[in-house]
């Protein structure tokens, strides 16, 4: 037998029930990694904004169906994971939890459960490929406060950024040919590929945070593995509060296409590894909405990685680098 390793898969987390909205996004308004103020309005700060935003922000939920789906997938990938892990010898020696940021099994249950399971060591896996202080960053400051609460010496491997690993790329390009093959024939000349991120507030990117470098690079593989010919760019989503955030906007984007030329889009999602709140209301509703009333005749999103087989093989193998087994390249 080998070193008994607990896997920890952090992702944002997300409400299973209306009941879980307000405290998931209190959690997230108390972040300070993300909202920086002075700590006596943190707490104050947060129970505020999280009562006026969780009743408009649930209704987004409902109307992609019900609660967030971040935590079946993870959980979906993690078996996966572990599945792919005997191709490495290590299937046995490892066991994947969840480990939520702002929902519940948080960082600190998941801990909790890793070492009531005998953990003797921890892998901790950012399910974000791109590396930001908001996301990983915050995600793994915490991994470091919650082991100190809880005393635990245990040794930490860690994987924080991946969005340059060609099995990755290659899992988006293959959604990517598969999406275009659904444009209309007529359409498909004037298609724009259009590469969407969750957008960052620019204050990040000013202080350093590499992620807009990430996904840009990130996009770039993308294209020069499919080859499709098309025009393409990147927009961003899903920003929030009065502060500049990274540009172009995905809805000024979609609002301006027609204009130029443009009947149809097909966008590809690059900061998320499953379907949530962000591809199955905001792109495949919300957005959908907005770029048909602005003229786009075809309106198509490749598919979300989810817990396919080439992607949870991705996740596999760069688990077993990381625990030190021989991986081919």
């Amino acid at each position: 037998m080998g070193t008994k390793t607990a896997i920890l898969l952090h992702n944002l987390g997300g409400p299973s029930t209306r009941e879980e909205m307000r405290p998931f996004l209190q959690n997230l308004f108390s972040d300070p990694e993300i909202f920086r103020m002075p700590g006596f309005l943190q707490k104050p700060f947060a129970r505020f904004l999280s009562a006026r935003r969780a009743p408009e922000a649930w209704r987004n939920y409902e109307a992609m169906g019900g609660g967030s789906p971040v935590l079946p997938w993870t959980e979906a990938q993690g078996r996966g994971l572990r599945f792919g892990l005997r191709e490495y010898g290590l299937q046995e020696d490892c066991f994947c939890l969840p480990a939520m940021r702002y929902s519940s099994p948080n960082i600190d249950e998941a801990l909790a459960e890793a070492r009531d399971g005998g953990a003797e060591q921890i892998l901790s896996f950012s399910l974000y490929p791109q590396y930001s202080m908001t996301t990983t960053g915050s995600s793994e400051n915490e991994l470091d406060r919650a082991l100190a609460r809880m005393g635990w010496d245990v040794p930490v491997h860690k994987i924080s950024r991946w969005s340059d690993d060609p099995g990755y790329i290659s899992c988006l390009a293959w959604r990517l040919r598969r999406a275009l093959r659904k444009v209309p024939l007529p359409l498909r000349p004037k298609t724009l590929v259009l590469y969407v991120a969750h957008g960052t507030p620019m204050s990040f990117v000013r202080r350093g945070d590499p992620y807009l470098s990430e996904v840009r690079a990130c996009m770039e593989r993308v294209e020069a593995e499919v080859g499709h010919g098309l025009a393409h760019r990147l927009a961003f989503q899903s920003r929030v509060g009065p502060v500049a955030w990274t540009r172009p906007y995905l809805d000024e984007v979609l609002r301006a296409l027609p204009g130029e030329g443009v009947p149809s889009v097909v966008l590809v999602p690059l900061s998320f590894v499953s379907d949530h709140v962000e591809t199955l209301y905001e792109l495949d509703i919300q957005m959908r909405a907005l770029a048909e009333g602005a003229g786009i005749q075809s309106y198509i999103r490749s598919e979300s990685l989810n817990a396919d087989p080439d992607f949870v093989a991705v996740l596999a193998r760069l688990a077993a680098s990381a625990l030190g087994a021989e991986v081919p390249q």
